[in-house]
């Protein structure tokens, strides 16, 4: 858009590409806050910098696109000597996705080593953890070779948008809006390989919520154990299955009382509260397992919700709690009587030897290596014939008129080339190892660096011998 009365465009718009002077701009006013401690201008109550709502009124212009009414206007010339860290700054996207990746590795090193001191303390519940972290391990496993597979694809898509990047200090206009669509373009590639690690984690992300939920309960009921191991421990030969509190309890021919009650592999231990009016503890009771015919849960208008325990035709131990207690409970009882094997652990020490450190450092390499070479490509890829003659006729004349000498020069240098980038593709491929990779890549650098020094100084012979041949054809 040209508005006639300036010779200059001065700002750019990033949304809708357009360039416009001052005068084209739409300039509106906007109420805003100014920040007393950090001099910070925001658009809300709070500043966005320091946090505080220290502010004071104010109102500022706002400039906007005259076709397209974004904000994102900025000037050429800033914007012409930004391009390099935008291009940077896309390149960068593609490390975030390590950023889940960490995340997700150190939640499930912290869980491993959660549920190592449970089962350590002797809990036998939920042997579905185990396999669950081992499955998570294969998924997470899948999910880096899936994650290393589309780097490669992805660096291919941004490399051929990369080398037609030219960061020239007189850059038109035309040139400016095609390299600020080449960069966004490659921001998108990189946030949409993000997304995709995002998406392959999902699932073992929800896998590793299911387990952190009953690690919490099983912390729960060691915190229960834990604040009564002065008063009472179980046997050695029995594990810690669940504990309870506020719970009532009836046993046959007493009164109720209020306590906390204990659930082994073997038996039930209930604890009385402390008595605040006589001052003392009662006694723990227990009961065997084997003594408990049938648990059943009530529910009753008047009284409420309660479960029976039958000890034999007429004894019964009657218990009464809160309804999402009794339901806990009452599924504790139904793994202990009915799906022992499904739900108690039989090896507590399954995951000693278990590696809780998911690997994640050859994937963190290689993006690495990767963005450090796509940083690079538009400053060592060089455009083809940029004054626009042909120049194939030249070479093929100067091809001829090269001696032997020059010729096997430049063929040893094209070998020694392809052994250099075969040695990458074999490095990352995993093919080598590293101390092999950076010993031969020494190497055959400094032959490729003899070669060009003895090629060099081959031409410059074969120069002086045809005369100035070469100059007169140019």
């Amino acid at each position: 858009m040209k508005c006639q009365r300036k010779a200059k465009y001065i700002y750019y718009c990033e949304d809708c590409s357009g360039t416009y002077c001052f005068d084209c701009l739409i300039t509106e006013k906007k109420e805003c806050t100014f920040c007393k401690d950090c001099g910070y201008i925001s658009w809300g109550k709070t500043c966005e910098k320091c946090g505080k709502q220290n502010h004071i009124p104010a109102t500022k212009k706002i400039l906007k696109c005259p076709m397209c009414n974004s904000t994102k206007l900025k000037e050429i010339g800033k914007k012409t000597s930004n391009l390099p860290t935008e291009f940077y700054d896309a390149i960068d996207a593609l490390a975030r996705s390590l950023e889940s990746i960490q995340k997700f590795a150190h939640k499930f090193s912290e869980l491993v080593t959660n549920i190592k001191q449970i089962r350590r303390d002797r809990f036998c519940l939920y042997p579905s953890i185990e396999s669950g972290l081992i499955q998570i391990q294969k998924s997470f496993s899948e999910t880096k070779y899936r994650a290393s597979e589309i780097l490669d694809k992805v660096s291919e898509h941004i490399y051929k948008y990369a080398k037609e990047l030219s960061f020239n200090r007189n850059i038109s206009i035309y040139q400016l809006s095609k390299i600020d669509k080449i960069i966004k373009m490659i921001k998108t590639h990189a946030i949409s390989y993000c997304n995709l690690i995002d998406d392959f984690l999902s699932k073992p992300q929800k896998e590793l919520l299911e387990i952190e939920e009953k690690i919490a309960e099983l912390k729960n009921y060691m915190y229960l154990f834990d604040e009564v191991a002065e008063k009472f421990e179980p046997e050695v030969y029995e594990l810690k299955v669940a504990a309870f509190p506020n719970v009532k309890l009836t046993f046959p021919g007493e009164r109720r009382k209020k306590g906390t009650l204990f659930i082994t592999n073997k038996r039930i231990y209930y604890l009385p509260e402390y008595h605040f009016i006589f001052r003392f503890t009662g006694k723990v009771r227990s009961l065997s397992l084997n003594e408990i015919k049938e648990a059943e849960q009530k529910k009753t208008t008047f009284f409420g919700n309660k479960m029976v325990l039958r000890l034999g035709d007429k004894e019964k131990i009657k218990l009464k709690t809160s309804e999402m207690l009794l339901e806990q409970i009452q599924t504790i009882f139904s793994y202990l009587f009915y799906e022992r094997e499904r739900f108690l652990i039989t090896d507590l020490y399954f995951l000693e030897s278990f590696n809780f450190n998911l690997d994640y450092h050859s994937l963190q390499e290689k993006i690495d290596r990767r963005i450090n070479d796509l940083k690079q490509t538009p400053f060592t890829v060089k455009p083809e014939n940029i004054s626009g003659r042909d120049n194939s006729n030249l070479r093929d004349i100067f091809h001829m008129r090269e001696n032997d000498e020059v010729k096997q020069l430049r063929i040893e240098l094209k070998a020694a080339q392809d052994t250099l980038r075969e040695l990458i593709k074999a490095f990352n491929d995993r093919s080598i190892t590293p101390e092999v990779y950076f010993s031969r890549r020494e190497k055959t650098k400094q032959k490729i660096l003899t070669i060009e020094a003895e090629l060099e100084e081959a031409r410059q012979k074969n120069y002086r011998m045809n005369g100035n041949l070469h100059a007169s054809l140019i």
